[in-house]
């Protein structure tokens, strides 16, 4: 099956929902290049972010997502996930600023636990229904 057709089922099987969460990362291959970012969206099956690095599509990282339980964001709970990365596409803009989010990264969930997917599930179905 092609990306793009995962991309679309993917879609369909998990709603997504535009979000800020945090999101703390590493290339699974080396631990030491530790980033920071905040989601753009987010479904059970995969989220987007922002960052100033220029990751590979393909490569696997380590997630640690600061998932709110619910609307209010008072609760906080933390997902870890091996994501691969099914995109990346440059942030068009004619000037930086130093540090500032330079790439959209799109990936993808390859593994994560049934009760932290439904957790994200929950948090996305509760906004969605608002």
């Amino acid at each position: 099956m092609d990306m793009e057709k995962l991309q679309d089922l993917e879609k369909r099987k998990f709603p997504r929902l535009t979000d800020n969460i945090f999101i703390l990362g590493a290339l699974k291959a080396n631990h030491a290049d530790e980033f920071k970012a905040f989601t753009r969206d987010i479904s059970g099956g995969g989220l987007m972010f922002e960052t100033d690095r220029d990751i590979p599509a393909g490569s696997e990282l380590e997630l640690e997502i600061y998932q709110p339980s619910n609307s209010g964001k008072r609760i906080i709970f933390s997902v870890h996930v091996i994501a691969k990365v099914a995109w990346t596409r440059a942030i068009e803009k004619d000037a930086f600023e130093e540090g500032e989010n330079r790439y959209q990264v799109g990936v993808e969930f390859s593994e994560i636990k049934e009760e932290d997917r439904q957790r994200i599930v929950n948090f996305v179905n509760g906004h969605i229904m608002m």
